[in-house]
């Protein structure tokens, strides 16, 4: 019997929520077939069976939260004794604990397994660390010394009416007719996300009025050479210039140490409006493209961003957020940051307005900050800047 554990797919996540099985209990499978589709906090993505036999059991049923290195699923291989996809040293005998349901802000769900050596335990035990606590970083999810050394070293935290027992407020009565909506999937993600970014960031919002009437004629220009190009590759070129001379705002938060890293990269998140909510998707090294260029990378991106088939290392690494809204609606926004990053600018909606028998398209245009960071003088500088580029797309073509 072959036990198929939730494996460290990189970036530091800890855990993954179950989206789809693509088996079911006693059905066949192959090697390298796809058996699971796993969301994590960056991208869904699709993992396939490491044996062939038979589905024995699934043991994270669809919607649930699993943890890295709790068992999925157990295979029939036909092997005589159970074996893992745990790697573990020959001399070490990993131990595990009991598994029991637990309340969390999401929900009941299953606690994970915590995957240890004998000495391992011992360490812990000796250096008053609760190994339960740890969020293992060895092969598989077993915990290993570094965890220890690193969780000791670190403030215990104040104790909350969740973690010191205390009674919990009772579930919110429901009137004939109300319907109960829990965050799942890219929805509960977003959930964390927002949540997280607006308790930690002292977010300030700064807008400006931007004459855009130029670009649509130079976009109307390019039409007729058979380039259309939509008004966010513009926006981001724009973006990418601001950015080079105003460094901080290229900049992500790093919290485990209380400091900001200004970024050398430019890499531009993109929001993208899905069937299944907000995603940003990652323009790499966009300071390096031409305007053409960017069109061809967001289009992509976009398509493939809707129909969920972003891989990884195309919604991570971002340093900073363009949103353009403007197609949908809105005059205005007050945008949150898309934490670690420290800023996020919101194009929206364009306005025809006549003066003195003129005609002119004016957008508003959002930027969000981390008040810790960046001060107001200086997001009313970049927003300028924006501004003029915008106003002179000669400025973003060259």
């Amino acid at each position: 019997m072959f036990q198929f554990r939730f494996p460290d797919i990189g970036e530091g996540l800890t855990e993954g929520e179950i989206v789809k099985w693509h088996v079911k209990k006693g059905d066949s499978i192959g090697r390298d077939q796809d058996m699971v589709e796993v969301m994590t906090d960056k991208v869904t993505t699709k993992i396939p069976s490491p044996v062939a036999g038979k589905i024995a059991s699934i043991k994270i049923e669809e919607g649930k939260v699993a943890k890295v290195g709790e068992v999925l699923v157990e295979i029939d291989d036909g092997s005589p004794e159970i074996t893992t996809n745990l790697e573990s040293k020959p001399e070490e005998t990993v131990q595990e604990v009991e598994t029991h349901d637990v309340e969390t802000p999401r929900g009941r769900i299953s606690e994970r397994k915590v995957l240890a050596s004998p000495a391992i335990r011992k360490a812990a035990r000796e250096m008053g660390v609760n190994i339960e606590d740890i969020v293992p970083s060895g092969p598989g999810g077993r915990v290993t010394m570094e965890d220890l050394d690193a969780a000791k070293s670190k403030p215990k935290k104040q104790s909350t009416p969740e973690t010191s027992g205390a009674k919990k407020e009772s579930p919110k009565p429901l009137d004939e007719g109300d319907e109960v909506y829990e965050p799942k999937g890219l929805r509960r993600i977003i959930f964390d996300k927002m949540a997280k970014s607006k308790s930690i960031i002292p977010h300030f919002t700064i807008l400006e009025k931007v004459d855009l009437s130029e670009l649509k004629d130079t976009r109307e220009e390019l039409k007729k050479k058979n380039q259309d190009i939509t008004y966010t590759p513009f926006f981001i070129k724009a973006c990418t210039i601001a950015l080079k001379e105003f460094p901080r705002f290229n900049a992500i938060y790093d919290e485990a140490n209380r400091r900001y890293i200004l970024k050398k990269h430019y890499n531009i998140g993109m929001a993208v409006d899905t069937p299944d909510g907000l995603t940003v998707a990652v323009i790499k090294n966009a300071d390096t493209m031409t305007v053409a260029e960017l069109a061809k990378v967001t289009r992509d991106l976009g398509e493939r961003a809707r129909k969920g088939e972003l891989k990884l290392s195309e919604v991570q690494d971002s340093t900073f957020t363009v949103s353009n809204v403007g197609t949908i609606g809105g005059i205005s926004s007050s945008p949150i940051i898309n934490y670690p990053e420290v800023a996020i600018t919101s194009f929206h909606r364009m306005e025809k307005v006549i003066e003195s028998k003129v005609q002119h398209y004016i957008m508003n245009i959002s930027m969000s900050c981390d008040h810790r960071l960046i001060d107001g003088a200086d997001a009313a500088r970049f927003i300028s800047r924006l501004k003029e580029l915008l106003e002179k797309p000669s400025l973003l073509l060259v």
